[in-house]
């Protein structure tokens, strides 16, 4: 409808922030669980107000091991259900053979994939 996504699951932090912030509908929520791109991020405070957004973050990093367990549980069963059922469909942008690891790894660090590297054994 051009207005935008409800949530947002940010897995990189860093300078992506600000993109995944400008791709939410008003009351949008963004969920950042992850920051691989870095910890530091600018963003137009005007947007998270106009749009009267909402920002939560969270790490199992820092939660006992009960909790880790308990969440890692919730989120296999509701997450591997929408992939069983092909709801949910991963991207997948190249697969390469184990001996092809190191290759993977350079188109990575490149930061040329759009989707998830495949490393097949056998």
């Amino acid at each position: 409808d051009g207005e935008g996504v409800d949530a947002v699951l940010d897995l990189v932090g860093g300078p992506y922030l600000a993109g995944s912030l400008a791709c939410l509908s008003p009351r949008g929520r963004m969920i950042i669980v992850g920051l691989t791109a870095g910890r530091s991020s600018e963003i137009d405070l005007g947007t998270v107000l106009r749009k009267r957004l909402s920002i939560v973050g969270t790490s199992l990093r820092a939660r006992p091991l009960e909790q880790k367990v308990a969440a890692s549980q919730c989120f296999s069963g509701a997450v591997g259900s929408l992939l069983a059922s092909g709801q949910v469909r991963p991207v997948i942008d190249r697969v390469y053979s184990l001996e092809e690891a190191a290759e993977a790894h350079r188109h990575m660090e490149r930061n040329a994939n759009f989707g998830k590297l495949v490393l097949t054994v056998g």
